[in-house]
Order: structure tokens, then C-alpha cells, then sequence
């Protein structure tokens, strides 16, 4: 009954939204000032929008719901809002990559049709889905299109907006941007910066459509009536960069991206003319310059965005836009390969502004201490470096300031990025430190990030795949003290957390005190969500009968639902989808279980 609106799928911007973690998690930070990426400076309007508490204020599905009333004395003080320092936002936000979701649920079928008819289990991972074709795909959008026509409803007309702009023109058969021209003139802000973005999710490299967009980031008098006012306001200039990025991630044609790049740098290179979300947006979007593209056209091009982007990190700017500034070190490290000459001069520097904090703990000076600026130079670093595997790599340097960082930094945020940052960098040197660090860490705060950063160094080694069985050892290790963490565990955030660093491992030792915990605390959120999670990274198909029941007993809990049902795709449960749409089918208006 309390439950208010979904913010959707532009507007408003209040954390991970229906990925915040179950409220009942403990904090694993203990400051406030973590470096969260543009969420801190895009709030509704343009200003900085609060975050909202956990507890009686919000649900672990991203429902914000209005506080209750009383006629007493209003309380005193400042309300708290979720710790966005804790593990599972860094994981929300960066899961993609690990999890390959889609490519799982549409991989081929491996399982031998006479092992299934023996073993009834091995027959739940029986893949038959298949992508739809292009007559789905048409009907699909023609659907959609109707219902935007009809809709009055702001969460249906933005999902619609997304959706097309997700099939594009091609597949559509239809000109998908003519139905997204008219929402750049509502009075509703959320959707007139969902059909900014839209032009970019489309992907479309036409010219008509690449000029819309650089039209509405540049506030030009045809961007302005596209609008249909005065100016472009800030907000819709910022969600239209975020298009152009994406347009810049897919093209290869130097003329397109040289149009994409000019507007965002003339952002970059005057960013005291606009606001934050402008300027962060144009910072992010440019990061998406396609890293494999590899021609003259290209280098020139990325020299350019990496001229710029430092031009601006480098200015003397105070406290509150250093928060802007922190977004580039990490956008630099994305556009930079590692082992060249450019990567290496910037390593240099991110160190250096890292370093300053740790000196400015026992009293010395520097001009860049601000710690959002030490969280974004430790992530950078770890993707800047090579694997740190003895004394002579070319990482070492790197890697003993990390380390000291981690032990010494006064930002509990900046320490659990550093371990994040070396999990990145990986290495025997790398997991020797972390799993050192483990049994004597602080059980609520350290613990989840260390465990969370063995396990990406162990999917990140897995990604190598040289060939050799010299980290066989390595993953025996990292396993073995996972479980032993795991099974002495009570803390729900950390349990969570060592369940998601077994799931990286990959290994199916895991696999049993997985099953036995997602049984016995099937009736808690805050750890069925993530055991269910790992189960499905581990492909453990013994589980499914148990995910499967889970997610059934869900029905009222999203956070849980949602993670169970994922684990199944990851397996290949075949019977998902008929249940899903069914479900779907019964769901009525509540916009979570449609979601």
C-alpha cells in the first residue's frame, strides 16, 4: 500500500534501483564519501538526488516507499541512506561481464541424449531456446509500437521508448527514431531524456540519426527545436552524450566518430560552461571508444580523447569538482591498451595521486587528496597493469602500493578497491596477498570485498586460458579458503559475498555447501539471492530442482526471484520461460513482478 513508482529507465536516478541489496545487509563501508560514478552528481533536475535509506524507507527490490506518518515529534538529525561503499552495488553495477547471461541461455546444447535418459538431472539442462527470427522480431515491434501510441503511463511509454530503440530500424522494418522525436518535446522530463538515449541505444550510424544527437549534446538551434525550446536543458543534453557514446562504441567509420568525439571533447575542454551530469556524461561516454578498432583514423581519434581527458584531470580544480574529475583516470584506463607507452606514463601518474592520499594520512601535503579521486586512480591501476607474479614484473611497483594502500588508506572505500584493483591486476603475487589477508579480515567489512576480489582474480585467470596447469594450485587455494570462510560465515552480507567469490572460481568443489546453505536459508533474501546466484555460475545442475523451488516460493520477493531466475538461465533450465510467461500473464499492474 506504501509502495510508490519504480524510477524506470530514464528519469530519476537513486542507486542501483531494483538491484539495491536486501536491506537487512550489514554496512560494509565506514564512510560517506565513496566515489559511486555519475550517480553522484545526476540527481532529479539536475541536483544531487539523495540517496534513499535502507530499513523501513525502501525494499531489497529498489521499491522506494514513502515513510509512515505518526503524529509525534518529527526525528531529529540527518537521515542516512544506503552505503553505497558495500560489495553488492560494485557487483550490481560490473556483473555483466561475469555472468554472460545471454550467451548461456542461447549456447548450444552439449548434453548427451543418453546420459540424460539415464541421469533425469542432466535432462534440466537441455537447451533448446532459440534466438527469435526475424518475423518475431517485426511482430515483436509492431506490438510495442501500438502500445506506445496508446500509453499514458510514464514507466510503459519509457520501457516502449527502450525497447525499440533495443530492435532498431533494421530488424524493426519501420523508422524506429520517428517514434521517438515526438518525447523530446513532453513536459515530462524522464521521458524526454529516455528518447535521447534511445537514438543511441538504437545504434543507427546514419546521418540523420548521428546528427540528432550531436544536436541535442551541443544545445544547437536544431537541437533546440527538436526540443522544442529555448535551450536543450542539461538533463537531456547529458542523456543524449550518453547516445552518442554508444554510437561511438559501435562505429568504425572515421568520419561518424570524428562528428561523436568533436561534440563530447568541446564538452570536456569547456567543462565550466555546464553542469556536472553534462560534463560526467561526456567523460563516460567517450570511454566507449572502441578499444579493438585499430587503424590510423583510430589512434589519431583516441589520442585525441586521451589528450583531452587528462587536459581535464590535470586542471587545479577544488574539492567538489574533483568528484568529476575521478571519472577519468578510469576512463583512460579503458581506452588505453596495457603494456603501451601511453598506459604506462598515465600508471605513473594515477600512482603518484594515490600515493599523495597515503602521504596525507600522516600529514603531508598535496593538491589531489580528494579520496574519490584515490578510489578511481586504484580501479584504474588495476586495469593498467600486468599480472604481478614475482619481483621482476612490471607491475611491482604498482602492486606494493596497492597493498599498502589496502592496509594503510584512512577511505575504507579507496582500501576495498585496492584489493578490488589488485584481484584485476592477478598474479601469483596478487592472490598470495589476498588470501593472507582473508582469515584475520574484519568479518563484515573486509572480508566480502577480499572475497569478492579472489574471486574475480580467479575468473580473471580462467579468461587467460594460456594453456598451462600452473594455477590448478593457485584455484585449489583460493577455493579451499573460500569454503572454509563460507562455512563459518553468519554475517548475511558476507555469506553473500563468498557465495558470489565461489561462483568466479568456477571449481565444483563449491558446489555441495552451496546446495546445503540455499536449502537451509531458503527463506532468507539477503543470502538465497547470491547463493542462488553462484550456483548458477558454478552450472551445478544438481541444484536446479532446488532453484526451481526457490524461485516458485519467490513469488512476493523480487530481490530472491530475480536472482533464482537468473541461476536457471545460466543452467538452461527449459522450463523457465512457459513459467515466466505465465506468470507474467497473471501479474496484473505491479510494475516489480513485470519487471
Amino acid at each position: 500500500m506504501l509502495s510508490a513508482s519504480l524510477a524506470a529507465h530514464g528519469g530519476q536516478y537513486r542507486g542501483p534501483g531494483n538491484v539495491v541489496p536486501p536491506s537487512g545487509a550489514v554496512s560494509s563501508s565506514g564512510t560517506g564519501n565513496q566515489f559511486r560514478g555519475p550517480g553522484d552528481v545526476t540527481g532529479s533536475g539536475g541536483a544531487a538526488a539523495p540517496a534513499t535509506p535502507t530499513g523501513s524507507g525502501s525494499t531489497g527490490a529498489g521499491r522506494v516507499v514513502a515513510p509512515v506518518t505518526t503524529n509525534g515529534p518529527a526525528p531529529r538529525g540527518y537521515p542516512v541512506g544506503d552505503d553505497l561503499g558495500r560489495w553488492e552495488f560494485w557487483w550490481e553495477f560490473g556483473k555483466d561481464p561475469y555472468l554472460n547471461l545471454r550467451e548461456s541461455i542461447y549456447q548450444r546444447d552439449t548434453t548427451d541424449a543418453g546420459q540424460a535418459l539415464w541421469n533425469p538431472r542432466l535432462s534440466s539442462r537441455r537447451r533448446d531456446i532459440q534466438p527469435p527470427n526475424a518475423d518475431d522480431v517485426r511482430q515483436v515491434a509492431g506490438q510495442i509500437a501500438a502500445l506506445l501510441s496508446a500509453s499514458d503511463d510514464r514507466d510503459t511509454t519509457s520501457a516502449c521508448l527502450v525497447a525499440l530503440a533495443k530492435i532498431g530500424s533494421a530488424r524493426a522494418g519501420f523508422d524506429v527514431h520517428e517514434h521517438f522525436r515526438p518525447f523530446l518535446k513532453r513536459g515530462d522530463q524522464e521521458l524526454r531524456e529516455t528518447a535521447a538515449v534511445a537514438f543511441g541505444i538504437s545504434g543507427d550510424l546514419t546521418r540523420d540519426n548521428v546528427q540528432i544527437v550531436v544536436d541535442l549534446v551541443g544545445d544547437t538551434s536544431n537541437g533546440r527545436h527538436a526540443s522544442g525550446k529555448g535551450e536543450v536543458n542539461e538533463r537531456t543534453r547529458a542523456f543524449a552524450a550518453y547516445g552518442a557514446g554508444l554510437l561511438l562504441q559501435r562505429s568504425r567509420q572515421p568520419a561518424v566518430s570524428m562528428r561523436l568525439t568533436r561534440a563530447l571533447l568541446d564538452v570536456v575542454d569547456h567543462a565550466e560552461r555546464h553542469g556536472r551530469n553534462l560534463v560526467v556524461a561526456s567523460i563516460e561516454a567517450l570511454a566507449l571508444f572502441p578499444n579493438d578498432w585499430r587503424s590510423a583514423a583510430a589512434a589519431t581519434l583516441r589520442d585525441q580523447v586521451v589528450a583531452s581527458l587528462g587536459a581535464y584531470y590535470q586542471r587545479e580544480l577544488g574539492v567538489g569538482d574533483q568528484l568529476v574529475q575521478a571519472h577519468v583516470p578510469t576512463a583512460i584506463a579503458r581506452l588505453l591498451p596495457r603494456g603501451s607507452l601511453p598506459a604506462a606514463s598515465w600508471r605513473t601518474r594515477f600512482a603518484r595521486d594515490l600515493e599523495a592520499g597515503l602521504r596525507r594520512n600522516s600529514g603531508g601535503r598535496s593538491d589531489k587528496v580528494n579520496h574519490h579521486i584515490a578510489q578511481s586512480c586504484a580501479l584504474a591501476l588495476g586495469t593498467l597493469c600486468e599480472p604481478w607474479n614475482d619481483e621482476n614484473s612490471s607491475s611491482q611497483d604498482v602492486g606494493d602500493l596497492l597493498v599498502r594502500v589496502y592496509r594503510d588508506h584512512r577511505d575504507q572505500q579507496t582500501r576495498s578497491f585496492a584489493a578490488l584493483a589488485l584481484a584485476r591486476i592477478g598474479g601469483e603475487r596478487t592472490t598470495s596477498f589476498l588470501l593472507g589477508e582473508l582469515n584475520g579480515a574484519n568479518k563484515a567489512i573486509e572480508q566480502p570485498w577480499l572475497a569478492v576480489a579472489l574471486g574475480v582474480a580467479a575468473a580473471r585467470a580462467r579468461g587467460a586460458n594460456d594453456g598451462s596447469r600452473a594455477g590448478d594450485a593457485t584455484y585449489a587455494r583460493v577455493t579451499e579458503a573460500l569454503i572454509r570462510q563460507f562455512e563459518q560465515a553468519r554475517n548475511p552480507s558476507t555469506v553473500g559475498a563468498i557465495a558470489i567469490g565461489l561462483g568466479l572460481t568456477g571449481t565444483g568443489d563449491a558446489r555441495d555447501p552451496l546446495r546445503e546453505r540455499l536449502v537451509e536459508h531458503s527463506k532468507r533474501d539477503d543470502v538465497a539471492g547470491y547463493v542462488a546466484l553462484a550456483l548458477g555460475l558454478l552450472q551445478d545442475p544438481r541444484a536446479v530442482p532446488d532453484l526451481r523451488a526457490v524461485r516458485k516460493n519467490a513469488t512476493r520477493r523480487p530481490f530472491v526471484l530475480l536472482q533464482s531466475v537468473r541461476a536457471l538461465g545460466l543452467l538452461g533450465d527449459h522450463t523457465l520461460t512457459e513459467h515466466l510467461v505465465a506468470e507474467l500473464q497473471d501479474s496484473g499492474k505491479s510494475l516489480v513482478r513485470l519487471s
